[in-house]
């Protein structure tokens, strides 16, 4: 018995021992991307006060 034990057990900590780092891997590779990740896109004002004037 001792040894049926000891199999299920290696067989067990096997399975773990490769199918959780496969899925941490897969986690992090599907993970998207924070908003704060991004770069930021400037919004500048008009150059000249015309662009301003045509938009009212």
């Amino acid at each position: 018995m001792k040894r049926a034990h000891r199999t299920a057990h290696a067989r067990i900590w096997t399975v773990l021992g490769l199918l959780l780092p496969l899925a941490f891997l897969t986690i992090l590779a599907l993970r998207q991307t924070p908003p704060a990740d991004r770069p930021a896109v400037l919004i500048e004002a008009p150059a000249d006060g015309a662009a301003a004037e045509a938009m009212q």
